[in-house]
């Protein structure tokens, strides 16, 4: 119980600062073109969070992640989680994907497909909103629901969890917390980012309601990109722990490629 407070008092604090910075850099920042590039969960957005914007129209994006993590049994292993997704932008509105991830260790919990959907509403000049969907395709995965406002400098917005089955082992959803009490993922989530652009590479830093993440988008040929990510504790390394034990230990750092073509 002292450690499900203290993880709350840090997420509160944590909140704080990400909104405080995010406060500077709007004021700071003017709106740029469009950043959009595949996130961990699939939908364009930074690494962690969906963003108030669509893939081009007509043309297809796509992502490599890999997540390293390792567990010391009889001997330690190395082992990672490689997610691959994909996107199409079938309107200048409207884009659709999926994502899967498929972990190294033959005794893991390997989530099922995930298909999203984001709608870019009417634009206007000071103010973009997308609403969108991450569906699970098994029954033990939690699905979101979300909104997102602002530019893609700087954006917030928020969303539901629903579906999966509570008490299963690794019922994650990919944004919000963990709630240990009832063994299934919070109910609703809130989460923010920005996105600096320094010329020679991309800056983002961004929070899910459940980990922060600053990371490092850089441009190699023209539409691809090399992505470095720091990506805090979260709940899902306690989960994990339960599962695995307490040796389980998650890589903080991510790596990616990701691409439009």
């Amino acid at each position: 119980m002292n450690v499900i407070k203290k993880k709350n008092a840090k997420k509160s604090s944590v909140i704080s600062v990400v909104i405080g910075i995010l406060l500077i850099i709007s004021f700071l920042m003017t709106a740029g073109d469009a950043y959009a590039d595949s996130s961990l969960a699939g939908p364009t957005g930074l690494f962690l969070t969906p963003s108030p914007a669509v893939c081009k129209p007509g043309k297809f994006g796509g992502g490599l992640y890999l997540q390293s993590y390792s567990i010391q049994r009889e001997s330690s292993t190395n082992e990672r989680s490689i997610i691959v997704n994909g996107l199409y932008g079938i309107s200048s509105s409207v884009e659709a994907g999926f994502s899967k991830s498929v972990d190294s260790m033959q005794s893991s919990f390997d989530p099922g497909l995930s298909l999203n959907l984001k709608y870019l509403f009417p634009d206007s000049k000071a103010l973009k909103v997308a609403a969108g969907l991450v569906i699970e395709t098994d029954n033990n995965s939690y699905s979101s629901a979300y909104i997102v406002a602002g530019q893609e400098i700087a954006f917030f917005g928020m969303g539901v969890n629903f579906g999966g089955h509570r008490a299963y082992p690794m019922n994650k959803s990919h944004y919000g917390g963990y709630d240990f009490s009832e063994m299934a993922p919070n109910n609703f989530f809130f989460i923010a980012g920005a996105n600096f652009d320094l010329k020679v590479a991309n800056l983002t830093v961004e929070y899910n309601s459940d980990a922060f993440s600053i990371g490092f988008r850089v441009p190699t040929i023209d539409g691809y990109n090399i992505n470095l990510a720091y990506i805090s504790d979260s709940d899902y390394d306690l989960v994990h722990k339960n599962i695995y034990g307490n040796s389980y230990s998650r890589q903080k750092v991510t790596l990616g490629v990701t691409g439009t073509f």
